[in-house]
C-alpha cells in the first residue's frame, strides 16, 4: 500500500471510529482509551460552532491537539528511526520529532477534515505484558472492510505508537526512507530535510 495512502488511511480511522457500542473493559484500558480520543474527534468536526472559513484554523488546531494526546509522537519517531535514533544528540531527537510530527500533520490533516460516516467494528483487544497493546479495527467503506491495528504503549497513559493498515505498518514504511537516507547523510540533514518539506517555499533551503 503506498504511503500516502496508508497514513491517510489510518488518520481517517481517527477521523470516524464514532457511535460503536463500548466493550466491558476498564475505563483506563487502551480500546477504550482509543475511543474516548477518537470520539473527541469526531464531537468537533461535528460541531456546528466549528463550521465555516473563520473557524477553519480553531478548529484544526483543536483536532491537532486532541490526536496528540492520544498519538505519542516521541515514540513514533524513535521508531521511524529505529537503530539509527542512537545517533541523535538530544537536542537533534527533540527537533526530528516536532519536525516529523509537522510533517504528519501537514501532510494528512486536510483527509481528517474531509471525515464521513464510515462504518468501524472493533475486533479484539491484546495485551502484551504490562505496557504495549494492540487493538484490531474493521473499517468498511462501500462495501470493503479494511484491517486496521493500532499499536499502543502506556506511558502515563495508553498512546499510539504505530498502525498497522491491512498488514503494512505506518513506523515500518517511514523507517525505510529515514533509514535508506541515513545510510548517506547525518542525523542533521534528516531533520533539514523533514522540516524543508513544512516550511513555506520562500524558506525552503
Amino acid at each position: 500500500m503506498p504511503l500516502i495512502r496508508l497514513f491517510s488511511v489510518s488518520f481517517l480511522v481517527l477521523a470516524c471510529l464514532a457511535s460503536q457500542a463500548a466493550f466491558a473493559q476498564s475505563a483506563n484500558g487502551p480500546r477504550d482509551t482509543l475511543k474516548k480520543s477518537i470520539d473527541l474527534v469526531i464531537d468537533i468536526l461535528k460541531n456546528p460552532g466549528m463550521a465555516g472559513q473563520d473557524k477553519d484554523k480553531p478548529r484544526r488546531t483543536k483536532l491537532i491537539e486532541t490526536i496528540d494526546e492520544v498519538f505519542d509522537s516521541g515514540e513514533l519517531a524513535r521508531r521511524a528511526v529505529a537503530r539509527d535514533w542512537d545517533k541523535f544528540t538530544p537536542d537533534q531527537k527533540t527537533r526530528f520529532t516536532a519536525a516529523f510530527a509537522k510533517l504528519l500533520e501537514r501532510t494528512y490533516m486536510d483527509r481528517i477534515e474531509s471525515y464521513t460516516d464510515q462504518q468501524v467494528e472493533y475486533l479484539n483487544e491484546t495485551l502484551y505484558g504490562d505496557d504495549k497493546a494492540e487493538v484490531a479495527t474493521k473499517i468498511v467503506s462501500k462495501g470493503v472492510d479494511i484491517p486496521i491495528n493500532y499499536r499502543m504503549i502506556k506511558k502515563e497513559g495508553w498512546r499510539v505508537y504505530d498502525v498497522v493498515i491491512e498488514g503494512v505498518s505506518l513506523v515500518q514504511n517511514y523507517r525505510n526512507q529515514f533509514g535508506q537516507i541515513l545510510l548517506k547523510e547525518t542525523p542533521e540533514q534528516l531533520i533539514e530535510r523533514v522540516a524543508n518539506m513544512t516550511a513555506p517555499a520562500a524558506e525552503k533551503k
